[in-house]
């Protein structure tokens, strides 16, 4: 297969400034394919490409890839939370029933008594 130093890469931004996906140029075995608008493409190495961290790296304008320690670490505090068990999000739910449930016969108290409307 063909390598080269530099590809052609488009960037997808959140209103941050974070990078959230790229697109990438390849090599389709004849030649190179870029099947994107590459006005506001950038060349980087696949080296450099291969160091994003989705949603805490940002690219300058001239390709220079920056990575936010600390959003990263956020991020990967947030992956690696522990899943709430089946038992747990049971309670949860039952709870939040309960609280809709009380409020309902709340407001059905209100409207019967007449409440509700003058």
């Amino acid at each position: 297969m063909e390598t080269k130093d530099k590809i052609k890469v488009l960037f997808d931004l959140d209103g941050d400034g974070y990078i959230t996906g790229w697109q990438q140029e390849f090599y389709d075995g004849n030649q190179w394919q870029t099947p994107f608008d590459t006005t506001n493409a950038v060349e980087l190495s696949p080296t450099d490409l291969s160091t994003l961290c989705l949603g805490a790296s940002k690219v300058s304008a001239d390709g220079t890839i920056t990575t936010d320690a600390d959003k990263k670490a956020e991020l990967e505090a947030e992956a690696n939370k522990p899943e709430p068990s089946p038992e747990d999000k049971i309670a949860a739910l039952q709870q939040s029933n309960d609280s809709l449930q009380s409020a309902l016969l709340e407001l059905s108290d209100i409207v019967l008594q007449g409440g509700g409307s003058k």
